[in-house]
């Protein structure tokens, strides 16, 4: 029985590989905002609610989620191996980046509360921010798309909208001039009537795409493309190969000769081909001007190497250096 366990688990391992690599891959494009006040709160608004996102998505299990928030961290590791702080054998090479078959993007059209009751004034020292305290409801609303990178084209679009209603976050605060923490990791707004709205926004948006079936990409679309038109210039480079003819190279022994073709023109031991035997004709000073060729019998190749091959024929034959063998 843990004979037989093995090798299932192994077939079971790479039925799940197969599959990952099946999966459309897919990164999350930062989100932003048309209204003024929206921009003031980035990048903390677009990177954290594309974290939200990233984290979401990737639960479905219906995608490769890509790296896209965080790729000057992912450049610094391929800078240190360049400039020699990581070892040869451990260091990461450009060019090793998975390609993205789509592009999730999504703004934030409405992102905030109706109506503020009274601030606080600022509280962080030089931020210039200020922590408000709202009561009216919480509206967030995120317009989104999926597009094919290859091609550009919208395949998918739709719109979320969250409202909470309670005591607001007002994420206004600057810090360090990049805005308000927005994400999970921020209790302050996750707990927010603010936080709650985006979080159903969010929801919203990631029931609606685990019903998604996005169609074959642009990128899978060449790379197939391009694999099968290679298939098919090896295919004819294969059988113009196979179709050319070759010679008898020697005789060594009765129902024995070597010709000129291999495993390079695609033969394999057990194939047969046809002996021609060359017929000269010739002028009256004694130059061949024509060869003709008459079928002399059948050969099988015995042993194949790359442009040389054993074969044997009937020991009735009596095959001549020079004569002609062609694939049937």
């Amino acid at each position: 029985m843990k004979k037989l366990l093995l090798p299932a688990l192994l077939l079971f391992g790479a039925a799940v590989a197969r599959a990952e690599e099946d999966l459309p891959s897919v990164f999350v494009a930062p989100l932003d905002g048309d209204l003024s006040q929206i921009q003031g709160w980035q990048p903390a608004l677009g990177e954290g609610l594309a974290e939200m996102l990233i984290t979401e998505l990737g639960k479905l299990n219906k995608f490769t989620m890509l790296e896209s928030t965080a790729l000057e961290s992912l450049k610094d590791e391929i800078r240190l191996g360049e400039e020699g702080y990581v070892g040869k054998g451990e260091k990461v090479e450009k060019g090793g980046f998975a390609g993205a078959d789509f592009m999730f993007r999504g703004k934030a059209t409405r992102f905030g509360s109706k109506a503020q009751n009274f601030g606080l004034g600022g509280f962080i020292p030089g931020s210039g921010g200020n922590l408000g305290i709202k009561t009216t409801a919480s509206d967030v609303r995120i317009d989104w798309r999926f597009t094919d990178v290859a091609s550009r084209k919208v395949i998918k679009t739709g719109q979320a909208v969250g409202t909470e209603n309670g005591m607001g976050f007002d994420v206004g605060v600057g810090v360090g001039g990049h805005g308000g923490n927005i994400g999970f990791g921020n209790s302050e707004f996750m707990n927010s009537a603010l936080g709650k709205a985006t979080v159903k926004a969010l929801n919203t948006i990631v029931e609606e795409v685990s019903a998604l079936d996005l169609p074959k990409s642009g990128r899978k679309k060449a790379k197939a493309a391009a694999a099968e038109r290679a298939a098919h210039a090896a295919a004819a480079a294969a059988a113009t190969l196979r179709a050319a003819p070759g010679k008898v190279l020697a005789v060594p022994a009765k129902g024995i000769l070597i010709v000129s073709v291999g495993s390079k023109q695609g033969f394999k031991s057990g194939d047969k081909l046809k002996l021609y035997q060359s017929v000269d004709t010739k002028d009256a000073q004694g130059n061949v001007v024509f060869t003709d060729e008459k079928l002399a019998g059948e050969i099988t190749i015995d042993t194949v190497q790359e442009e040389r091959s054993k074969a044997a024929c009937s020991p009735e034959l009596e095959p001549k250096e020079g004569w002609i063998v062609r694939a049937p």
